[in-house]
């Protein structure tokens, strides 16, 4: 996995209104064991955040209008040192070759039209639903808007996976199919297949990590805070 980091200049940290900053993970294209699955072939994942909210959009190579199947979500690591697994909400058949503590799926399977989501974290015995966007729960959103474009977009709150400014998380973005028993297809963490069929566990690769960072409208407070107090020093 490829990550690039935007460049942030002073401009950008005094546009109080701009939207907060984010990381761009990068992955191989036609890197699954049948490159026709065009949409659940992985090109790239960004990572954003504000004082809320993580927000994921995974870019497929396809326009997910066009199809009408699906599945995206993330594993995560949350470094809070609680409950971790090798496994996932979902019972899909993963290696991470780590452990998660949440894990966060969505789908896309009516045409395109609508993104819906699921959050779980593992709790030492199991995987618990601690929201979902079909049940008003506050801690996960999907947004379709993108989906001509081939983006899958959802968001996760902060205080869902037990985090807050300031802390990193590692994770890994996958595709997967309808079934239950279903491999990743494709794993953000793999530049080269995580599996050669449906039927044959995916193993993941280095999991990436993205930190917390404050949202633009506190740096830049934090920013002319410290213009005011060199001009008072001065």
């Amino acid at each position: 996995m490829t990550k690039t980091t935007p460049w942030i200049g002073m401009a950008s940290v005094l546009a109080v209104a701009a939207p907060s900053f984010g990381d761009m993970f990068m992955d191989a294209t036609n890197d699954l064991f049948d490159n026709g699955f065009t949409n659940l072939d992985i090109m790239n994942v960004e990572l954003t955040n504000d004082d809320t909210w993580l927000y994921i959009s995974v870019q497929l190579n396809a326009n997910l209008d066009d199809t009408n199947w699906g599945k995206y979500a993330v594993g995560i690591n949350n470094n809070m040192g609680g409950p971790e697994s090798n496994s996932n909400g979902w019972g899909r058949n993963i290696d991470w070759m780590r452990g998660i503590t949440h894990w966060s799926a969505t789908w896309a399977d009516d045409g395109g039209t609508g993104v819906g989501g699921e959050i779980y974290e593992f709790d030492g015995a199991g995987w618990t639903l601690t929201g979902a966007t079909y049940n008003g729960s506050g801690n996960i959103a999907g947004d379709d808007s993108g989906h001509a474009a081939g983006f899958q977009r959802w968001q996760l709150s902060l205080a869902s996976l037990g985090i807050g400014i300031g802390d990193t998380i590692a994770f890994d973005v996958i595709s997967t199919g309808g079934g239950g028993s279903d491999p990743g297809v494709d794993h953000l963490s793999r530049q080269d297949p995580a599996t050669p069929g449906w039927g044959t566990q995916s193993i993941a690769g280095t999991f990436g990590s993205y930190t917390v960072v404050p949202a633009p409208g506190a740096v830049a407070l934090l920013g002319l805070a410290g213009l005011a107090g060199r001009r008072r020093r001065a």
